[in-house]
């Protein structure tokens, strides 16, 4: 019996909040996502605090181009600042319900770590459990 959509059926539209989690001690970096997805071809922008690198809080702008398979989600992020000239690429799979994403970003020969993906209302949800579970 089918009860609802499978993951190759979730459309990744919308408004998302993710925290890309840094190898070592660095603290984690949150994000905000605009996701285009249409028959799994992703596009989209993000915006983050340029903090980290930039001591007078820059925000730092993003596009992403990817693609959606079943439950795997797998994107590229590009700066739109000359000064961060890195590509990110993500890897993650989609969570039941389609409204989560888990996985892990890598710039290739440099560092890695992991990051979730929230979209809309479950975005808050998520962040008091986040901050529930560092308490």
């Amino acid at each position: 019996m089918n009860d609802g959509a499978g993951a190759a059926d979730y459309d990744l539209s919308g408004q998302w909040t993710g925290i890309f989690n840094f190898p070592s001690l660095l603290p984690p970096g949150p994000f905000e996502a605009v996701i285009r997805d249409i028959a799994g071809a992703i596009s989209g922008v993000t915006t983050e605090p340029g903090c980290m690198f930039d001591p007078q809080g820059t925000i730092l702008d993003a596009v992403l181009e990817g693609s959606r398979d079943g439950s795997l989600v797998t994107f590229r992020k590009i700066y739109s600042d000359v000064l961060r000239p890195d590509v990110v690429h993500y890897q993650g799979h989609i969570q039941p319900g389609g409204d989560e994403i888990q996985g892990e970003w890598s710039i290739p020969g440099d560092w890695s770590g992991t990051f979730p993906m929230v979209r809309g209302s479950k975005a808050a949800a998520a962040a008091e459990r986040q901050v529930g579970e560092t308490v």
